[in-house]
């Protein structure tokens, strides 16, 4: 089929899902009314300019005082459709003081004005003629006069309660002008980007209409949640699509295939990579611009993006003209290298501005056992152990010990340093473990996976988990060297530092390294009983009694991004950082943790050979374990996934993959590497979006394990399996 015969289908098909987006859209828009607005109960969303909620203590309602010219910001009405708006407004203006004069403006238009007559609560209804505004609301202004009590500094105008939209003509409410456009434009998205991926034309039409129904769905049955924001499902689809041409530009000049069914070299995966992570940035710049607080991209960042795309534009063009297409992809490699470095510079630099409350933790509880107390406060671990609490083993603390007298900022340099210095080292182990030449095209590559927020974020925390980095990487090294002893000894290092790397026991019994385990049960005997000597036995009597046995069990906290973790936050706020209470739902993560540890473990079993890529491949399964099974891990603690990144680009780097495949890679790294809690989320809760929306990181493990799985599954299966399944299906 012709190039043009096919350009021509493919208008049709997005034409048509375009369509098909905006007749969903219409009859879910219909569904939506009327519309009731918890002023007092939602978030800044709607209610702009107003003091935060309260709630009236002789009804139980919550409300809000405006300032004296404060936004309700609406859903955008049907359109060519009058509405009705109602207002709740309780008058709780003290006796003495004279009842408020209010103005209901839109536009800067009157729309109504009127006063108080006495201090009972009223409810005032509003005719609304049709509006159409290329904006996601319709914004009313309540102006009014304020009162500053004796008792509260701030400038009280009306309390505002509930407001309620309902269109004059309920059967045939057409969308609002913002909405149609958005929807007609998200539905062509929907089918152009995983055409551009390499979808089918009509897997890629399913893929949009899919995605339609799901936005229909929202809007229909939870439309405040959903019609503020439709605008940002069209940002996210028109970002991956500009994120995948640009890799198509930059690499399929080069690359062999139908653009029906693209191939891509596995050598370009760490451009794939980057240009993934620097999508993010792009999404964060755009909430910004749509209302998101504290969540625009830090100005180096911008500075650092602007100044790579105008590399990678000049680099790009010059490499093209003097050298033809083959040195385009290196030079573009070369110049996302080269930023990675610089932004992982600015990362580490702001890391060192940072308060450390995590160091501060395990300082201050060293400081307490020098002075005669305990390291341990048991009744805050009983408490909420996830809270600012020292539940680490006692070696970790003695390590602290011999510092406790020193100035505490001067120590808390020195780990910083040091965890810098163990960001280099690992890198240049790894590249001495894979024998790879010091300049080259796969220390670049690895320059782009080291520019990992978890990295910064350990060191901005003052956490362990660039030592966990180190003694992992080295462990991997031991293993494929045939040093089992010597990997079991790391990895009890590690342990003796945090539990959870604990779980590699289980590779080394799936594997038969029996000489590591015997390694590291002799490491924490030894290192334990110098703790004992040191720290004393009293200490160790109340870790293994009183701390160990209280410190399981998940929480709903936006850091959590385990299985538990985002189960929990479907019940439970992303803002609360206590102890998780709900036994089922608990129960439930549990055995789903579990299930995915087995099925590791499983695909463990098939033999590689040590010095494999495949061999790292299954033993980062269980560094993913560590992070996604457990009942809590911290976004930081992902900083041990910079291994099956590393490990990944070395197995693939000689082989093609699908664009779908690269594409999928590239958004797990871009998930996992930029940004934590805060990146995308400003601590205000939008309903279900935000549920969804803050385990991002959590979603690009479960592609990272996927894509891990799919590797592990390529090397041949064990011997019993094939007889296995023989002997279930032999007849009779």
């Amino acid at each position: 089929m012709s190039n043009n015969t096919t350009g021509i289908r493919d208008v049709a098909y997005a034409l048509i899902a375009a369509l098909c987006g905006l007749l969903l859209t219409s009859i879910a828009f219909a569904q939506a009314w009327p519309l009731s607005v918890d002023i007092g109960g939602r978030d800044a969303r709607f209610a702009i300019g107003f003091h935060d909620p309260e709630i009236d203590v002789y009804n139980a309602a919550r409300f809000r005082w405006s300032d004296g010219e404060s936004t309700i910001a609406l859903p955008q009405l049907p359109v060519l459709t009058p509405s009705i708006m109602m207002l709740r407004l309780p008058n709780g203006r003290p006796a003495d003081a004279p009842p408020p004069h209010v103005t209901l403006m839109n536009d800067s238009h009157k729309l109504t004005s009127f006063t108080f007559p006495d201090y009972r609560p009223r409810i005032y209804r509003l005719l609304l003629p049709p509006m159409a505004h290329l904006d996601w609301a319709l914004r009313i202004t309540v102006v009014s006069d304020t009162i500053t009590p004796p008792t509260d500094a701030r400038p009280l105008g009306v309390m505002v309660d509930t407001v309620i939209v309902t269109p004059v003509h309920t059967r045939v409410s057409l969308p609002s002008l913002w909405v149609a456009i958005s929807a007609f434009i998200a539905g062509a998205l929907g089918f152009a980007l995983p055409r551009v991926i390499g979808f089918a034309p009509r897997s890629a039409f399913i893929a949009s209409l899919t995605l339609t129904l799901l936005i229909a769905a929202g809007i229909a049955f939870r439309p405040l949640e959903t019609l503020p924001f439709i605008q940002r499902f069209v940002a996210i689809l028109l970002i991956g699509w500009v994120g995948v041409t640009l890799l198509r530009f930059i690499v399929l000049l080069e690359a062999a295939g139908d653009y029906r069914t693209p191939t891509f070299p596995g050598a370009s995966l760490p451009l794939a990579m980057a240009i993934g992570w620097w999508m993010s940035p792009l999404l964060q710049a755009y909430m910004s611009i749509d209302g998101a607080l504290s969540v625009a991209p830090p100005p180096p960042v911008v500075w650092i993006g602007a100044g790579t795309l105008a590399a990678l534009l000049i680099a790009g063009v010059a490499a093209y003209l003097q050298k033809g297409k083959s040195s385009v992809v290196r030079v573009a490699l070369l110049v996302l290298a080269l930023s990675a470095v610089v932004h992982l510079a600015y990362s580490i630099g702001f890391a060192y501005t940072r308060q450390a409350p995590d160091f501060w933790i395990l300082f201050r509880g060293a400081r307490e056992w020098m002075r005669g107390g305990s390291m341990y406060d048991i009744e805050a671990v009983l408490t909420n152990h996830f809270g600012h609490v020292f539940k680490v083993p006692p070696f970790y603390g003695m390590l602290f010990v011999p510092f406790v007298g020193m100035d505490g900022m001067t120590v808390l340099l020195g780990h910083r340093i040091m965890n810098t210095v163990l960001i280099a080292t690992t890198a240049l182990i790894w590249l001495r473990m894979w024998r790879l030449p010091f300049v080259s095209l796969s220390a670049a590559s690895l320059l782009i996976v080291f520019n990992f927020r978890p990295l910064a974020d350990t060191l901005a925390y003052g956490q362990i988990d660039l030592v966990l980095l180190f003694l992992l990487t080295l462990a991997l090294w031991a293993l494929r060297g045939g040093r089992d002893a010597t990997a079991g000894v790391l990895v009890a290092l590690g342990t003796l530092f945090k539990i959870y790397p604990i779980l590699l026991l289980a590779f080394f019994v799936v594997k038969g390294h029996w000489r590591a385990l015997i390694g590291f049960v002799v490491t924490m005997a030894l290192c334990n009983g110098v703790a004992i000597a040191i720290i004393g036995w009293n200490e160790h009597v109340i870790y293994i009694t009183q701390v160990l046995p209280n410190i399981g069990g998940t929480t709903s906290w936006v850091e959590n991004q385990t299985i538990s973790g985002f189960l929990a936050r479907l019940t439970d706020s992303p803002r609360s950082a206590t102890i998780y209470q709900n036994d089922m739902v608990r129960l439930l993560g549990t055995l789903i943790s579990g299930a995915v540890s087995l099925v590791a473990c499983v695909l463990a079993l098939r033999p590689v050979s040590r010095e494999s890529t495949g061999y790292a491949l299954q033993y980062s399964l269980f560094l993913l374990l560590m992070v996604l099974a457990s009942p809590a891990a911290w976004m930081h603690y992902e900083t041990l996934l910079v291994i099956p990144f590393g490990a990944l680009l070395l197995h693939l780097r000689e082989r093609t993959v699908s664009l779908t495949y690269a594409s999928a890679l590239a958004l797990s790294f871009a998930l996992i590497a930029y940004g934590n809690q805060w990146s995308f989320y400003d601590g205000t809760i939008h309903g279900m979006l935000t549920i969804a929306g803050v385990s991002y990181k959590f979603y690009g493990m479960l592609l990272l394990g996927g894509i891990l799985a799919v590797e592990a599954l390529r090397e041949p299966a064990p011997a019993f399996l094939p007889r296995l399944t023989r002997m279930i299906t032999r007849p009779g």
